[in-house]
């Protein structure tokens, strides 16, 4: 199972309590999803958590992943091709 979560200043969200941050936040995740989308069979084994960090340098954590999926994930996202 993969969770996708928002981090701002040091504290993780599942839900904004501004509904339409809630909004713009599950927006997010659904195109997160869709990108990850060809790696679905992938990331259905995988137990990780996708920390998409809302600081002053925005980015995307991977925590939990293998290596091989951690890495098929970044290339995917970077829209890379993955060679194994």
């Amino acid at each position: 199972m993969v969770q996708v979560s928002y981090s701002y200043k040091n504290r993780e969200f599942y839900q904004l309590e501004d509904s339409i941050m809630n909004q713009i936040a599950e927006s997010g995740k659904r195109m997160l999803f869709a990108l990850l989308e060809p790696i679905h069979d992938v990331l259905i084994t995988e137990n990780g958590k996708i920390r998409i960090c809302l600081d002053e340098r925005p980015n995307i954590e991977l925590e939990g992943f293998s290596a091989p999926v951690k890495h098929q994930i970044e290339c995917t996202l970077r829209g890379e091709e993955y060679e194994n």
